[in-house]
């Protein structure tokens, strides 16, 4: 079978890659047939070149890289094709196929829901607020991608909403439950558009919760089973890409 190596972006918080490892662990017992291997980009190994020399090592001469991202900011678009482009002419035999990130698939949308509305709240209660709340980006169109994403969570719900983010851009988490709140929500919810917990996502529910201490703070997306479904559905369409391109 040919390697699946999922690329996350990487945390000095311990957390995020156990969190990431969680979720890949229920890929393998779904698929114990499927070689999957974890990378990062950044602040944790092993690092993406490691674990491609360790599959050319290995006597492999096919991969397929599945990113473990949610927009397509730096990293998607800059950082990991060059590392795969320097991986490629490190191992001219072996042939690395990069397949689309995670994004705004409706698992991951549907999975936010549900995070939602385990903090206790109700599909169909008016008087609950949610601040949906992602890392934030430089990029106005990476932001932008993120607010076309609430209407979707929030389709089939009587919830109000509003796009935040962690850091880069406006508003702030605790500056999005304020407006929610003016506007008559009752019952406050903090979101996370987010793989994984970390610091950044920390920083944000602890200033929510300054400001609105009764706040309710939903789970990270890799506690749900929806993240470890898209990733093999990413895998198995690259596969299937490349599969054709050696056969035309």
């Amino acid at each position: 079978m040919i390697p699946l190596i999922a690329v996350a972006h990487g945390s000095r918080d311990p957390r995020s890659a156990r969190a990431v490892a969680a979720a890949l662990a229920v890929l393998r017992t779904e698929h114990p047939e499927w070689d999957v291997r974890l990378a990062f980009l950044d602040l944790n190994t092993p690092s993406v070149p490691q674990v491609l020399d360790a599959v050319a090592a290995d006597g492999h001469r096919r991969a397929v890289v599945v990113p473990l991202l949610l927009g397509s900011a730096f990293h998607a678009r800059v950082d990991l094709p060059a590392i795969l482009a320097d991986a490629r002419t490190r191992n001219p035999l072996l042939e690395v196929t990069r397949a689309d990130i995670l994004g705004d698939d409706a698992l991951l949308v549907a999975a936010a829901r549900d995070s939602i509305a385990s903090t206790g709240v109700a599909l169909d209660d008016p008087s609950v607020g949610v601040a949906f709340c992602a890392v934030g980006s430089r990029r106005d169109e990476a932001n932008t991608a993120t607010a076309r994403v609430v209407p979707r969570v929030t389709d089939g719900t009587t919830w109000a909403a509003v796009p935040c983010y962690a850091t880069a851009a406006e508003p702030t988490a605790a500056s999005a439950l304020g407006l929610l709140a003016r506007s008559g929500c009752r019952t406050l919810v903090v979101a996370p558009w987010m793989l994984a917990p970390g610091l950044l996502w920390d920083r944000a529910c602890a200033a929510a919760v300054e400001a609105h201490p009764g706040v309710r703070i939903a789970p990270t997306l890799t506690t749900h089973a929806a993240v470890g479904h898209v990733v093999a559905e990413r895998y198995l369409a690259a596969v299937r890409r490349a599969t054709v391109r050696a056969a035309a």
